[in-house]
């Protein structure tokens, strides 16, 4: 009987280790996902329907002929480390594939660092002094040194990579896109995740749990005139323990 013990405790921790694959076309399958305390998938999907709808609502694209959004920074002030493009992806899809407005992904205003070479020289000069007298010495090196430097890219670099094959022999002339055909930005979408940790205490022997606020703020900006056409804010809150923190 004993020896039956180990083999029905290890078949019982192997059963609670499962993996479950969430169905997202699934009404169910995600209403019955595990709540967290960070922001998750239904977070990102709900906010970016609200933001979006806001934006539609609010008329700002009927004031500007033929809309063209550089994305700009959205920055993550939170306590956990994401891509907030998260949030953009999903609201930018929705109002390019509605026909609302255009996405420009060859505006070049993403920082990047890059690494590049700068040629050097040194002079080393002075004395070497030994025991039989002292000698003057004099050295001189050149090289090339690192250094990194930032500079602006685009989304997509594609667009200014193909401009920059003209005059290249190896490639049709006539297949390469003329100068002058870049749609400039007339509409910038920036914004802010911000997150704020609130101690609870719910009794004498209950646990110590925590609130989370996060605010998820976007702008959009009329370039021409840069006024904020749009504005819009969605709180999301949750209690719980295993908060988020620095």
């Amino acid at each position: 009987m004993k020896r039956c013990l180990p083999i029905a405790l290890c078949l019982a921790l192997c059963a609670c280790g499962g993996t479950r694959v969430v169905d997202l076309d699934s009404e169910r399958d995600v209403a019955s996902m595990q709540n967290v305390m960070e922001l998750e998938y239904r977070d990102w999907t709900d906010t970016a329907e609200k933001m979006t709808e806001s934006m539609l609502a609010s008329g700002a694209f009927e004031k500007i002929k033929n809309p063209v959004i550089a994305i700009g920074n959205i920055e993550n002030d939170t306590m956990q480390r994401f891509d907030t493009d998260i949030l953009t992806k999903k609201i930018r899809t929705t109002l390019v594939n509605s026909g609302t407005a255009k996405v420009t992904t060859a505006f070049q205003n993403k920082p990047s660092t890059d690494v590049g070479y700068i040629p050097v020289s040194a002079n080393v000069s002075g004395a070497s002094v030994g025991p039989f007298g002292a000698s003057a010495v004099n050295a001189s090196a050149t090289g090339y040194a690192s250094v990194e430097y930032e500079r602006d890219v685009a989304e997509d670099e594609t667009t200014h990579q193909v401009r920059e094959t003209r005059g290249n022999p190896e490639y049709d002339a006539s297949t390469i896109v003329e100068s002058g055909t870049l749609v400039a930005p007339n509409m910038s979408l920036t914004g802010k995740m911000l997150q704020r940790n609130i101690g609870l205490e719910s009794g004498w022997f209950s646990s110590v749990d925590t609130r989370v606020e996060y605010y998820l703020q976007l702008t959009l900006t009329d370039i021409k005139t840069g006024l904020s056409v749009w504005e819009d804010e969605q709180p999301i809150i949750k209690e719980g323990d295993h908060a988020p923190t620095w």
